[in-house]
This record gives structure tokens, C-alpha cells and sequence, in this order.
């Protein structure tokens, strides 16, 4: 199968999915010529599937679940790098090539826009939650003015929608990823947890202010996420519009307007938010002076810098530095 990513990686087979359809309530290690670890699947029932993934890869692969007749009814609901944010926002300071796949972030799609990277030597962790239309539209009861909620459990255009990681979420998947329920309860216990995944993207998604879509296709929607790319690969400089524009192919209008869209926030204001996570990162983990972190980051007025940080971070840079010597 040709894959149409950047990298124009072909593959002879997919085997990820492969492996995937042998799951039913068990572990299936990977097989040792395509790298280490595990995938554990549950079928909890016939609306709703969980898949539990912690690998390393010796090659890269381009998972693309593509699009069927049956899988037209699923939502694919990807949480990935779930349970390592702390080596994921370390990453940002990686080179971009290897960063930027794996940042702690979820992404809900209908099955034609599910395409995920797998990076060779990096530590895979994700959950992955299929769930029918239907079983959707049950658990959330969209009412009258709940234009998010219905185009999503309409079955009728496909979209791609992808969120941050919550504290929450990544409490919930840690939990899933470490439990040992009742061999019994087991059904019970994943439905719950599954559920439970479901509700808080929804809650994360529900804050989205503006709810006017544009239809997608799957060409814009890579240049949307290499536009992603390129604003991640270099956090001490804000990203120029203008390039972003020419890479994109697009008018400014319509690349504001899907980026948008996709991750639910301007590109300026994405941007702050992962300059502000790795200001946080410098100060914690690398022990730099809030004044060291902010220059870093290209600061040249201090008070902006905290400003800014006290917005994203919730705390002034100060009391977040002097909370982390105790």
C-alpha cells in the first residue's frame, strides 16, 4: 500500500491493522522483526472497541485505517502519547523531525482522515476508542443548538477535530493502561474507562467557540498539519503568516479558517500555548531562571513573558519556579 505522507513511505502491508484484527480481549505481542512491545484489545460490544498500544517499531509506518463501507459508521477516537506528557513536551526540544509526532494530543476523525505516523525507535503509547455513530449519538443526546454535537453523530460529513491532552484525560488513560480488573468485570470495567475517555474530549471540544465548518479533504487536511509542523518546529520564533501561506497553498483566509477548524485554536494562539508549555518545561526540568526561560524563548519585555505564562500555565512564572525547588 503507497502511503501518501510526506515521507512517501510504501508499505507492502499494514501491520498495525493487521495485528489489530486479531484482538479480542487479549494481549498480541508485536513480532519481534517489526519491533517490541504489545497491542491489547477489548471488543467491548458491537458499538464500541478499545485498543490499548505500547511498541517500539524498528521501521516507520504510515497507519492509515482507510475507508470501507462498515467503517463509515465508526468514529475513531486516537489518544495519543497518553500517559509520557513530560518526555512529550521534552520533545519540543528535540529536532522537529522527530518532535513533533509525538506530542500528547487526541484526535477524533471519521475513519478516511485517521492517518497516524509511527515513528521507528520512539516509544509508541496510545489509546484508540472505535465507537459506532449510533452507540455516539446514545451517549451524547444531542439536543436542538447543539450544532457540534449533531454533525458529529450525523454520519453525514466527514471531519477531523484534534485537542490538547487534559490532565484529566491523561489521569484516566494512565489508569487504563496500568489497571488489572477482575477477569469477571473486565467488560464493565473498559465500557466504563472507554466511556469515561469519551466524555472528557467531549468536554475539551464542547469549549470550542466558534462551531461553523467547512467541509474537508484529505489534501488540505495534510498541509493543514504540516503548517502544524512547521509552527512546532521552532517555538523561539513566532511563526511568519506570510510563509505559512506559500507552504500552505492556500489564502490566508482559508488556512486560518482550517486550522482553526482542526485544532480549535488560531495558529497564533496554538503557538503560545506549546511556547508557554516549553517555558514551563525549561523552568521545571532544565532548572532555568524565569528570566533564562524567557529569553530563550525570544522575550524581550519579562512581563509580557509572565503575563503570558500565568495565562496558559496558571501561575506566575515565579511561584511555578519556587514551587519546583521544594
Amino acid at each position: 500500500m503507497r502511503s501518501d505522507s510526506e515521507d512517501n513511505i510504501e508499505l507492502s502491508k499494514n501491520p498495525a491493522k493487521a495485528i489489530g484484527e486479531k484482538l479480542e480481549n487479549g494481549v498480541t505481542p508485536i513480532p519481534s522483526n517489526m519491533g517490541t512491545g504489545y497491542i491489547k484489545g477489548f471488543f467491548i460490544n458491537p458499538g464500541l472497541r478499545l485498543i490499548v498500544r505500547q511498541y517500539e517499531l524498528k521501521e516507520d509506518w504510515i497507519l492509515d485505517r482507510g475507508i470501507g463501507t462498515e467503517e463509515d459508521k465508526f468514529v475513531v477516537i486516537a489518544f495519543h502519547n497518553i500517559y509520557q506528557s513530560k518526555d512529550a513536551i521534552k520533545n519540543l526540544l528535540l529536532p522537529p523531525s522527530s518532535s513533533r509526532k509525538l506530542l500528547p494530543s487526541v484526535q477524533v476523525a471519521t475513519s478516511g482522515f485517521n492517518i497516524e505516523y509511527l515513528p521507528a525507535n520512539k516509544k509508541i503509547n496510545s489509546i484508540v476508542i472505535t465507537v459506532s455513530i449510533n452507540y455516539l449519538k446514545e451517549l451524547l443526546k444531542p439536543k436542538p443548538g447543539d450544532t457540534l454535537l449533531h454533525m458529529i453523530t450525523s454520519g453525514n460529513q466527514p471531519f477531523l477535530f484534534e485537542e490538547i491532552i487534559s490532565p484529566q484525560i491523561q489521569e484516566t488513560g494512565s489508569e487504563i493502561v496500568t489497571a488489572n480488573p477482575a477477569k469477571e468485570l473486565q467488560e464493565l470495567y473498559y465500557k466504563i474507562k472507554a466511556e469515561e475517555l469519551i466524555y472528557l474530549l467531549f468536554v475539551e471540544l464542547l469549549k470550542r467557540q466558534d462551531t461553523t465548518l467547512q467541509k474537508l479533504n484529505i489534501t488540505d487536511v495534510k498541509k493543514i498539519y504540516e503548517i502544524k509542523d512547521k509552527i512546532l518546529s521552532d517555538l523561539d520564533t513566532p511563526p511568519a503568516l506570510a510563509e505559512l501561506v506559500r507552504l500552505s497553498g492556500m489564502s490566508e483566509s482559508k488556512l486560518k479558517r482550517l486550522f482553526k477548524q482542526i485544532f480549535g485554536n488560531s495558529i497564533y494562539n496554538y503557538y503560545q500555548i506549546f511556547r508557554m508549555k516549553k517555558a514551563a518545561y525549561l523552568i521545571k526540568e532544565e532548572h532555568l531562571s524565569v528570566s533564562e526561560a524567557g529569553y530563550r524563548l525570544g522575550f524581550s519585555n519579562l512581563s509580557h513573558f509572565t503575563r503570558l505564562f500565568e495565562a496558559h500555565i496558571g501561575v506566575k512564572p515565579k511561584k511555578y519556579s519556587a514551587g519546583n525547588k521544594k
